[in-house]
């Protein structure tokens, strides 16, 4: 016998993630099912205002403008969202986000339908949508602790991804399908029968926060609170570091054009090709994560992923062959969704409940906003060095990235699972007995910490 005394318990079966667990849950299962068909109608909607823009003005100019009027008012947006987010009934602000949503695809749709609409009606309507969209995602992201147990977590996180960048495969192809056959008032029309979809699945579902009862706080120090928080934990900070550094580096898509023309000389095939790779990748990434259910060594795992995708954007933009571009390129979406949706989990899982609005928020400023600002860098800098050299580049800076943070910040490497929390979070939500009770049992670094 061990003279240490009795080994502890092995964690019973159960606390172990499943293979598409979050699935399992009802309020998740409706969640997800809504975001599939809006997920595949906004794709096909912005094919079509892509197609609108370009045939009222004929500039590519305006087309891409377009692109610029979205981000802005998301970035300018996002944080305050984030506050309000940690306030608010969750679901309820989720339902109210997609009815404003519908509203403006509805209003735009019969100004096409009625050959009235003007390009400012559409850049004033990528105004209105890119504000409710800062609301949109964290909003969604906060939700889900409150739909699925810990163990599922990453399950949902990766399933959430899966909707993602499967839609970003699907939704463009049946969007110019739908312009070519329909036109384009009858696409947006279709964009917002998919949000009616989502709209009732988010009504049917019973589960959410409590809101705040506390004051409400002045909303620049609630903004500055949330920056504070971030910036005193250790391992959400370099998450959130990882996250801005990949999106300004990493970002390769808007020059896979020159790689088809230039490097490749594929023309529009092989361009499209480029394209699907990595969202092959991606879903290939996300349906892997959705078997295994969950992983224990999530902060290894987002340290191996992110020097998996560095080596690989590195790789493709230094290969001369065509087809070995896109091995290395369907490599680089694998690794990507896999490392983002680890990242995603671990915020979920260490973030205090009253700040995860803030935190979602400020990562999706990090991934959505300076996304661009990521294409524009490896633009400018490609016209200097060559884009294969600036995309390589870009490639090694996420690798000394990850290196630096693997280096300097132990918590991270050292990062595995918590101790699960209660079952069924949100069913606590809805019994404050319950929650009580539980709360007392169970200490989680999940929960509360103030």
């Amino acid at each position: 016998m061990d003279s240490r005394g009795p080994r502890p318990r092995d964690p019973e079966p159960q606390q172990t993630g499943r293979a598409f667990g979050a699935l399992r849950h009802r309020d998740f299962c409706l969640l997800w099912s809504g975001s599939v068909i809006s997920g595949v109608g906004s794709w096909m909607q912005q094919i079509a205002q892509a197609w609108l823009i370009y045939d009222l003005t004929g500039s590519p100019l305006l087309v891409g403008l377009n692109g610029l009027i979205r981000t802005l008012p998301f970035l300018a947006m996002s944080l305050y969202a984030g506050t309000v987010v940690d306030r608010m009934d969750r679901r309820k602000l989720f339902f109210w986000v997609e009815v404003g949503m519908l509203a403006v695809t509805l209003a735009l749709g019969a100004l096409i339908a009625a050959g009235m609409v003007q390009v400012w009606h559409i850049y004033l309507s990528s105004v209105i949508a890119s504000l409710f969209g800062a609301f949109e995602i964290p909003t969604q992201q906060a939700l889900l602790p409150h739909l699925v147990p810990r163990r599922d977590i990453m399950n949902a996180v990766s399933l959430n991804s899966l909707v993602r960048k499967g839609s970003q495969v699907l939704g463009p192809s049946l969007g110019g399908l739908s312009v070519a056959l329909f036109g384009v008032a009858t696409t947006y029309f279709l964009n917002a029968a998919s949000f009616v979809v989502l709209i009732v699945m988010i009504a049917m579902m019973r589960t959410t926060n409590r809101p705040s009862d506390r004051e409400a706080p002045n909303p620049v120090r609630a903004m500055a609170d949330g920056l504070g928080y971030v910036r005193g934990d250790a391992i959400i900070a370099t998450l959130l570091l990882i996250d801005s550094m990949s999106s300004l580096f990493g970002s390769y898509n808007t020059m896979l054009v020159v790689f088809a023309r230039d490097v490749f000389k594929t023309g529009a095939e092989g361009l499209g090709l480029l394209q699907s790779a990595p969202g092959v990748g991606t879903i290939i990434g996300s349906l892997l994560l959705s078997v295994i259910g969950d992983v224990r060594h999530k902060g290894q795992l987002i340290i191996a992923g992110g020097i998996i995708y560095g080596v690989a954007v590195v790789l493709f933009a230094m290969t001369p062959w065509f087809l070995l571009a896109l091995v290395f390129l369907v490599i680089a979406g694998v690794a990507d969704v896999t490392v983002g949706a680890t990242r995603t989990t671990v915020l979920q899982l260490t973030t205090r409940r009253d700040m995860l609005g803030r935190v979602m928020s400020i990562q999706a400023m990090a991934t959505r906003g300076v996304g661009p600002l990521g294409g524009f860098q490896q633009g400018g800098l490609g016209t200097w060095i060559g884009v294969p050299y600036a995309v390589a580049l870009g490639g090694i800076v996420c690798v000394a990235t990850v290196l630096g943070v693997a280096a300097k910040v132990p918590a991270l490497r050292a990062f595995g699972d918590v101790a699960p929390g209660s079952e069924q979070p949100a069913d606590l939500d809805r019994q404050p007995h319950a929650r009580r009770v539980a709360s007392e049992a169970v200490t989680s670094p999940g929960e509360d910490r103030a």
